[in-house]
Order: structure tokens, then C-alpha cells, then sequence
């Protein structure tokens, strides 16, 4: 056998199981005489990781039967990782004994490279807030918890409920022991809380379960699995989330009824929703059943001394203050630089806090320091002479997109303590033609109507050629609008959280899509996978140009990026993008739609199960709400006011082809080709194939085929 490129004749890996083997590496294994459970499998270890490969099948195989053990069958095998140590003391004959090991270690996480694998229970499903929160019932929530010392990767997992309402492609690292917080639809529905990833999709109220599976589909955990009603956890009034009990010695339950609690204990609820109220739960944090074992705080000690503390530093303890994502007027591009401020009355350590933005992460800056009381802290971006005279505290590396995006300070146990741009729009302020900063009104939360341009009223500090920067770096903001009134010469404080209410969406959306077509919905006299369409729609109140954005299916899969058009959307306009157009051409057996702004930023997605019928599309009910979710059994409107009610339009005489041809395309390719779209029209012409055919069967030579081949 050989693995080879599609070309065919690019040979990748090879084994051979006798010495006449067309394709082998090395000496070839011995053929095989018995008739049942044998096998050829590779030994770990070796030069490449887990699984040998020293280009000698010899070397690199062993037999594997009941009488003969070997080393992987006590442990699936990956290359990279075993799940198990391997203990077996079976030593082959034909090749070296394995000698390479597995021994994880407590490093921390910045120095450690993520394990791929994890067998079942070491990442669980920890919480599940199926009915949402007090700020809306729509605002679900889900948290995994990675019991293991050692970071995992998550890339490609899938958490899906059986229902297929819910469908999630994971992506990004869990920490050792830490927790990855899924939120629906937007960042802000655990507003204190930054979010690992968003996900789009419902979670029903009752007979729904949740599997959490890893990229070659091993089951890892399961929530609800018996799939009745929610074993734990409660609707309005309440919206208690359901928890994960933990042992007395610190180990999860099993997915079973008395596995799972409410969580109904109010001196363990910390994190806020999207109105400020208190979430029912823990998202980010021990569950309440962990609690008395672990004794975590929630309340910071203030001491005159600077002191590092993993424990929460409140909301907005230290404000993301004044943001250069222009740069400066030196005329060097990489001249960025970002000021943090300390409104309070004592120093606090920032180490291991982390800055971060939402566009791949990038800059993402570990801190390390202490901001005095009322005191500024710098970063320069690359090194420092950004501002020429002012001693940078930090050097950082990573972009700013001029096109905007999300800037999250989290504390070092991962709690959202301040944002920048937080609705993910272009930047509010700041100038790309003049490289005014970006500054905070003094007091104000974060939004749009934050922050002022730096227009020269007040400047501090030179740039790398030494002109004037349009900015206070170190120094008090520019002046500003107040947010409240107050007396002259008086502070304003906020002891307090501030309410973050669910900002409205200021951006396009994805508002329908059909993957599955059985009607000409592009009008080019055919009904085939290019009436498949995606509709955007402008939600916001001014005019929104495309020029830029692209239209994707699932990342690094399927069709190519579509780069949309210049096209200029009016306020709630729609357009439609056929597949025609875009040669996006979305699978019946399931896939995700994307739209990416020209940053590269994905701001709407949605990922679909499997098209079950034809001419059923997928949209958002009532138009255009970010709110309610989406329906899979909408009427087909491109360009017109969703709907699922209502009948999809017959083409006149019908379509005249094979009805095979309203198969899915999940169908081979070639058997397409052969029965549908102009080829497959006389395959079923009595007259060409019966009164003109053979009387009998034609056999086609033997080649290299399994089973005889024949033409009738």
C-alpha cells in the first residue's frame, strides 16, 4: 500500500507485506497465513515521535495478535502523544526495542507545547447555562474544564448536540487546569468573563445532549447523555446554570443524573451578564462543589505593598487608557504604543496579567510590573524609540488592524478587567490622516461614545524623529466630554461594576443561506449546486461598503475565499452572492458559512448539520435578528423578508433531467456527471438504450480491478 499526493505518483509513505511488493520502504514485512486477528502495526517511538517511521518496514512494524501483545495495545496511539505509558515488556525480534517515553510535566504553560491528545475525562464538559441568563434566555453559555497539569489543544474538536442545533469546530488551547468559555452568538454575555470562543446555535430546554469529541471522533465527554430533560440547572426566574459536581478530592463526576447541581449558592456568583446582573453560575471559575475543597478568594487583599495575586482585581481596576493604533506622524509604520492607567489609591501588580486582541490573538502581551496608584504604564511596539523620550515600561510585538478591533486586559486568572472597542467595530477614535491617539474619557465604560481623538489641545512626549506626538503617553488625557457632572476639583470614582448593556450590531450579517437547492434561484435555466446562495444584510443605520470582506466556508476546507465586491448596502439593504459567483459551494452533508472583514476578522458564522431537504434554507427569524437565533426550515427568499411559511416556486415542465439528480452532493462527484446536468438526459431514453442496445452484456477486460466490470 502507499500514501500518495493526488497526483498519484508522489509517494508520501509506503508498506510492503511481501518481497514481490510493488510499493515497500526498506525490507517488506512477511506475509500474513492465518486467517483472523493479526495485524501490522507501528511501534512507538523513534526520530519522528510516536509512531516510527525509519523508512524500513522491517524495522518500523510489528505483529500484533492475541498471543503476541504489543506496546499500543494497551493505549490508543497517536503520532505525537501516547494517551497511555506504554508497559509492555514484549521485545520483537525483527526490530529495536522501543525506548522513548512519555512523562508530562507541571511546566508552566507559556513554556510548554500543547498536547494534542486527551483521553476520555481529562477535558470535560464542566457547566452548561441551557436557558440563559437574567439579561436574555438566549445568552447560553458553555464551559470545559481541562483536569490534566498540562495545556491541551483543542483545534478541531467538535462539541455538537445530538439535536444538531448546536455544532461547534473548537479552536485555541485550554490551559492546565483551566477552563474555555464558550459564549453564543456575541462576547458580552459573561461581560466580566473573556470568552474563548463564540459559537452560534440553540440549546433546547429539555431532551438535548451535548458530546464533546476529539478530531478523529473519540468520544472525550458527554453532558445530559441519557437525553431527557436537564438533569440540573433552571429556566426564569432563576437561570441557575448547571455545574459539574466535583469529589471531595477534587475529581469530576460521571455524566450521569446525580452528577450535575444547580448552582443556587449566591456567594459563589461573581461574574455579571450583559446587563450587569449576576450570572447564576461560575463561568471562569471552580464550581461551587470545588469550592470547599480548593477554598479559592473572590476578594482581593489591599496592602500598601504591590503584591501579585491571581485573585480577581475588579472590573475596570485598571483601564486600557489611550491606544495609538495609527502609529505616529515619525512615518515608521510600526510605531504603535498603548497606555494602561491605575484610577485607584494603591499600586497593583499587572504580572501575568495578559493584553490581547481579538484578531488572532495578535498582539497578545504577557505584562509584567506594577502600575503605581494614579500612575500610567507604556508599551512600545518592537522597541523604544516609539516615544523617543519617554522610557517605555513594556516592548511588545504584534500589530494594531487599522480597520479596528477587540482589546481585552484580562488578570492573570483569566478575568476580564477592561476593554478597548469591546462592540468590535472600527476603532472609535483616533486618526490614520493626522495620528491622533485614541483617548479614554476620564471615568467613562467602555463604548463608543468613550473615547476622543487627541486633536493637539494637549500633548506629551516626541516620536522616533523627534517631532510632537498627537497624544499623552504618561501623561493625563486630552480634555474631554464628562461623562457625569461633578464638582469642581472632585474625583471621579467607580467602586462598582459598570453596566454593560449588549451593544446594537454594527456591522453586516449573514442573514440566509441555502445549501441545498431544487430550484433555477439563479435564473440561468439550470438547477444544479450553483443556485446555492448567501445573504448579507446591513443592519446598521448608515451605509456599509463590502469592498474587502469575504464570504468563506469552513476554515482551511472546502472552497476558496470569495473577496465580495465594492458593493455599497444601505441601511437593512440586502445582496445576494450565488454560488455561480462566488464557486463557494456548500455541502449537503454539512458545513459553515463565514463572513470575514477585510482585517481578516471573522464577524459572522454559522455552521449547519446537514441539509436534509431541498430548497429548505437557513435563516434568521424575524429578518436580520442577532438575538433569536437561526431556523434550518426557512422558504428560499434571496433579496425578500425571511420567512418559513409560504411554498417554493416550480420551474414550468420541471426540470426534465434523472431524478437522481435531486440526490445531495455528498454523491460521488462522477456519478453526477454521468446521470445529471445534460449528460445524465438519455441515460433513461427507453428507445437509445433498450431498442438500440446490446442484448446481452459486454465484460470489460480484467485489469487491476477487484470485480469484473461490464457495459449492458
Amino acid at each position: 500500500m502507499a500514501l500518495t499526493l493526488a497526483d498519484t505518483t508522489t509517494v508520501i509513505d509506503q508498506v510492503g507485506l511481501s518481497i514481490g511488493s510493488f510499493y515497500k520502504e526498506g525490507t517488506p514485512k512477511t506475509s500474513l497465513t492465518a486467517t483472523v486477528d493479526q495485524s501490522y502495526e507501528r511501534y512507538i517511538g523513534g526520530v519522528n515521535g510516536n509512531c516510527q517511521d525509519d523508512g524500513n518496514n522491517v524495522a518500523d512494524f510489528a505483529l500484533a495478535n492475541p498471543s503476541n501483545p504489543q506496546n499500543s495495545t494497551s493505549a490508543f496511539v497517536f503520532c505525537g502523544v501516547p494517551t497511555l505509558t506504554p508497559t509492555s515488556t514484549f521485545t520483537p525480534t525483527d526490530t529495536p526495542t522501543p525506548t522513548s517515553t512519555f512523562t508530562p510535566t507541571d511546566t508552566p504553560i507559556f513554556s510548554l507545547t500543547p498536547s494534542l491528545t486527551a483521553a476520555p475525562g481529562e477535558v470535560i464538559i464542566s457547566e452548561v447555562a441551557w436557558s440563559g441568563t437574567l439579561a436574555s434566555p438566549n445568552d447560553e453559555w458553555i464551559e470545559l474544564y481541562n483536569t490534566r497539569s498540562t495545556p491541551i489543544s483543542l483545534n478541531n474538536w467538535r462539541l455538537d448536540t445530538d439535536s444538531g442545533s448546536v455544532h461547534i469546530i473548537l479552536s485555541g488551547i485550554i490551559p492546565a487546569k483551566g477552563y474555555f468559555l464558550l459564549e453564543r452568538d456575541y462576547e458580552q454575555i459573561v461581560s466580566d468573563v473573556a470568552s474563548s470562543q463564540i459559537y452560534t446555535g440553540n440549546l433546547a430546554d429539555t431532551n438535548e445532549v451535548l458530546r464533546l469529541k476529539r478530531p478523529d471522533s473519540t468520544l472525550i465527554d458527554t453532558a445530559n447523555s441519557d437525553g431527557g430533560t436537564w438533569p440540573a440547572g433552571s429556566a426564569s426566574p432563576n437561570f441557575y446554570s448547571m455545574e459539574r459536581i466535583f469529589t471531595v478530592t477534587g475529581t469530576p463526576s460521571t455524566d450521569t443524573s446525580s452528577g450535575w447541581t444547580s448552582n443556587n449558592q449566591p456567594t459563589t456568583w461573581v461574574a455579571h451578564d450583559a446587563s450587569g446582573n449576576l450570572i447564576h453560575g461560575t463561568p471562569g471559575r471552580p464550581n461551587f462543589s470545588l469550592v470547599a475543597t480548593i477554598t479559592p478568594t473572590f476578594t482581593p487583599t489591599i496592602t500598601s505593598t504591590p503584591t501579585k495575586t491571581s485573585t480577581p482585581s475588579g472590573l475596570r481596576s485598571i483601564l486600557i487608557n489611550e491606544i495609538a493604533w495609527a502609529g505616529t506622524a515619525s512615518g515608521l509604520a510600526d510605531d504603535e504604543w498603548i497606555e494602561l492607567y491605575n484610577p485607584g489609591s494603591v499600586a497593583i501588580d499587572i504580572t501575568d496579567w495578559v493584553l490581547k486582541s481579538t484578531v488572532d490573538n495578535v498582539p497578545s502581551i504577557v505584562l509584567v510590573g506594577v502600575i503605581p496608584a494614579g500612575g500610567y504604564f507604556l508599551l512600545e511596539r518592537d522597541d523604544d524609540n516609539t516615544v523617543s523620550d519617554i522610557t517605555a515600561d513594556q516592548i511588545y510585538t504584534g500589530a494594531l488592524s487599522n480597520n479596528g478591533e477587540i482589546l481585552y486586559l484580562n488578570d492573570a486568572s483569566g478575568n476580564k478587567v477592561d476593554t478597548a472597542n469591546g462592540n468590535g467595530g472600527t476603532w472609535p477614535k483616533g486618526s490614520s490622516t493626522t495620528y491622533g491617539t485614541m483617548e479614554r474619557i476620564t471615568g467613562a465604560a467602555d463604548s463608543d461614545t468613550a473615547w476622543v481623538t487627541n486633536t493637539g489641545i494637549k500633548k506629551n512626549g516626541k516620536n522616533a524623529v523627534g517631532g510632537a506626538i498627537l497624544g499623552t503617553p504618561k501623561n493625563s488625557n486630552s480634555p474631554g466630554p464628562t461623562p457625569t457632572p461633578t464638582r469642581a476639583g472632585s474625583v471621579v470614582a467607580t467602586s462598582t461594576p459598570q453596566v454593560v448593556v449588549k451593544p446594537p450590531d454594527p456591522r453586516p450579517i449573514i442573514n440566509e443561506i441555502l445549501p441545498r437547492p431544487g430550484f433555477d434561484w439563479n435564473a440561468d435555466g439550470r438547477v444544479d449546486v450553483f443556485d446555492e446562495f448567501i445573504e448579507i444584510k446591513n443592519l446598521t443605520s448608515i451605509e456599509i461598503s463590502l469592498g474587502g470582506w469575504i464570504l468563506d466556508d469552513e476554515s482551511g476546507k472546502g472552497s476558496d475565499p470569495y473577496s465580495l465586491p465594492d458593493v455599497t448596502l444601505a441601511p437593512g439593504e440586502r445582496v445576494v452572492f450565488f454560488g455561480s459567483e462566488t464557486n463557494i459551494l456548500l455541502s449537503d452533508g454539512g458545513d459553515t458559512v463565514r463572513l470575514i472583514s477585510s482585517s481578516g476578522k471573522t464577524y459572522d458564522a454559522y455552521t449547519y448539520a446537514v441539509a436534509r431537504a431541498e430548497d429548505e434554507s437557513i435563516c434568521r427569524i424575524p429578518d436580520g435578528n442577532v438575538n433569536n437565533g437561526w431556523y434550518e426550515d426557512c422558504i428560499p427568499t434571496p433579496n425578500l423578508t425571511n420567512t418559513r411559511e409560504g411554498q417554493v416556486p416550480v420551474a414550468p415542465g420541471g426540470n426534465g433531467e434523472s431524478l437522481f439528480c435531486d440526490l445531495p452532493d455528498t454523491t460521488p462527484a462522477d456519478f453526477f456527471f454521468a446521470e445529471c446536468h445534460g449528460y445524465g438526459a438519455r441515460i433513461w431514453s427507453p428507445y437509445y438504450w433498450d431498442q438500440l442496445g446490446r442484448p446481452d452484456k459486454l465484460f470489460i477486460p480484467s485489469g487491476r480491478n477487484k470485480w469484473k466490470s461490464f457495459v449492458e
